[in-house]
């Protein structure tokens, strides 16, 4: 008897549960069902784009068929009814117009149009400027500023203004600023905007931070400056000392005071003491905008030293006006 109970017992919880299951399932189709419908009515038509291609078919009537391109003035050359415009056009819209001209003009009745996208247009955007590869790329949707820059093999790093780059929109005439040093090296997100067709991401030369490097060295002129970059890297990378002539015990750096435009303080260093002792002290940490130079003799000629520091301003002066600078 207390067998049969709990069997009894265990049957109707078992009725129950399926129950409750059945409404369950029966409310989240509903709501999936809903949402469905919701999305559906919210979503947009797609809208004809120049280079898209579109098949246009007449119900029994075989000889109204064709594949045909929608120009870049947008229009389209409907068989037998001539050219038609349908950029920005959905394609109800087509549909609706060719009838109205198929019934008139062909005296078709009620003919039942049918327009199709068989051919999207491909999406395009350009990067320019200090890139290892300029030019239009094709992309797809949902691309970002990282697929573009990587199909653009990345930017020039000793080149590059990478924290100033700027994105414009196709028809637009707005700068939207890029910092792509914070999207690659701190992987910052919020600078890796979404893809549109028509866009251009320009990255300039960097104008700000260079320093140079005169004197006795082989390859004297401008450098882009690196974070952490001293006296030795800038003659590193000026190709080093010319043998024999270089005085590298009287080396200088020449730099701008802060907030007095044209005057500069000499820092002295003594490079030989830096490679034969160990001396850190004589490897200058550099700033942007320093001048190194490199003398030829133990009294090196200032007068000539001062007019270069001179030019150097004006230079300067200058950019201030035009938008660069050393």
């Amino acid at each position: 008897m207390l067998n049969l109970i709990l069997s009894e017992d265990s049957g109707n919880r078992m009725n129950f549960v399926l129950k409750r299951l059945v409404v369950i399932m029966g409310v989240a189709f509903a709501l999936a069902t809903a949402s469905f419908a919701q999305n559906s009515a919210t979503a947009k038509p797609y809208t004809l784009k120049p280079e898209d291609v579109i098949r246009i078919q007449v119900f029994n009537q075989q000889q109204i068929a064709a594949d045909v391109p929608v120009g870049e003035d947008g229009n389209i050359a409907a068989p037998f009814v001539g050219v038609l415009y349908a950029e920005g056009k959905t394609l109800d819209e087509i549909e609706k117009e060719l009838f109205a001209l198929y019934k008139k003009k062909l005296l078709l009745r009620d003919p039942i149009v049918s327009v199709t996208v068989i051919q999207y247009r491909r999406l395009k955007a350009s990067i320019n400027g200090q890139v290892n590869r300029s030019g239009e790329i094709i992309f797809r949707p949902g691309d970002t500023i990282i697929n573009l820059l990587s199909a653009g093999g990345g930017y020039i790093s000793d080149r590059a203004d990478a924290r100033r780059a700027t994105l414009r929109r196709k028809n637009s005439k707005e700068l939207i600023p890029v910092d792509l040093y914070a999207l690659t090296v701190f992987g910052d997100n919020s600078q890796n905007y979404e893809l549109q067709d028509g866009d251009v991401l320009d990255i300039p030369e960097e104008q700000r931070n260079r320093i140079m490097v005169l004197g006795q060295v082989r390859s004297p002129g401008l450098y882009p400056y690196r974070e952490t970059m001293r006296l030795m890297d800038a003659v590193s990378v000026s190709g080093g000392e010319v043998p024999y002539r270089a005085r590298t015990s009287k080396a200088y750096v020449m730099r701008e005071l802060p907030g007095r435009p044209g005057e500069y303080v000499r820092i002295n260093a003594d490079l030989v003491k830096f490679l034969n002792k160990g001396d850190s002290m004589q490897n200058i940490k550099l700033l942007p905008g320093d001048l190194v130079y490199i003398p030829a003799t133990n009294t090196p000629d200032f007068q000539q030293l001062n007019s270069i520091v001179n030019s150097i301003f004006i230079f300067n002066s200058l950019g201030n006006l035009f938008g660069f600078r050393f």
